[in-house]
């Protein structure tokens, strides 16, 4: 059966405003960071929110796992539109800029005693942490205080790594986010979270953003778009929802 021309001509006029809605998608480098970002969706807080947000924005987020350090620099060559979560510092501030914050939290130093007796360390300044040996994940926010405090630092590429060094006696004290560090110690060394502790006072506290470009294309409006539907989906409770399905009780 021959398609009438009118017909053709219809659809071919139809095609340019096809693909004027063709879906936007934005790339994201992240890392592994369970419960709030991870390839396992079960143990990804972020991914399932930014879902939600980018639905309200009218694009689609897909995320890119990678080393923390290669996060940022695809950010700054603008491979990626934006990299989660990230902590502004003076350095990063000239060169990206951060959303509204993600969610707060605090980072504490772990540490492990086979004993399962807590040891006694304390700090007022970090230079008085300066007769042990410290884990440092590459790319995070907290390496040049560390480097300023001219304290003992082992290069790690994740948490993970670093609290099987913890748990080794190759490293004394590992900064990590508290509720991530806790819930990733339930994951690796079930039957000895009792033997890990944390310094009351805490390394940070601080909030996690998003982090893109300052020159990344159209990429203030498109921070601004970002922010309004994070608000709505605060505003409608389902932030809340998401995290408690997380096992996340998180301020918002």
């Amino acid at each position: 059966m021959r398609v009438p021309d009118r017909w053709l001509l219809l659809l071919a006029a139809c095609l340019p405003l096809a693909a004027v809605r063709a879906e936007t998608v934005l790339t994201i480098a992240t890392g592994e960071l369970p419960p709030y970002v991870s390839a396992q969706p079960q143990d990804s807080f972020l991914t399932e929110l930014l879902h939600e947000v980018g639905h309200r924005m009218g694009v689609r987020f897909r995320f890119e796992f990678m080393p923390w350090k290669r996060c940022e620099r695809y950010v700054e060559e603008k491979r990626v539109w934006a990299a989660i979560p990230y902590v502004p510092t003076p350095e990063r501030n000239q060169r990206f800029y951060f959303s509204a914050p993600l969610y707060s939290k605090r980072t504490v130093f772990f540490y492990y005693s086979a004993n399962g007796r807590p040891k006694p360390i304390s700090y007022r300044q970090l230079t008085e942490l300066q007769g042990y040996n410290i884990g440092a994940v590459r790319g995070y926010f907290y390496e040049q205080m560390l480097r300023d405090a001219q304290l003992q630092t082992s290069q790690i590429n994740n948490e993970e790594q670093g609290f099987s060094m913890l748990r080794a006696g190759r490293i004394d004290l590992l900064p990590a986010m508290e509720t991530a560090g806790w819930y990733m110690l339930g994951k690796l060394f079930p039957g000895e979270r009792q033997l890990f502790f944390t310094v009351d006072k805490p390394l940070d506290v601080g909030a996690n953003y998003l982090m893109t470009a300052q020159d990344y294309p159209d990429g203030q409006r498109l921070l601004q778009r970002f922010n309004s539907a994070l608000q709505a989906v605060k505003d409608n409770g389902g932030y809340q929802r998401i995290a408690r399905r997380h096992g996340l009780v998180l301020a918002d």
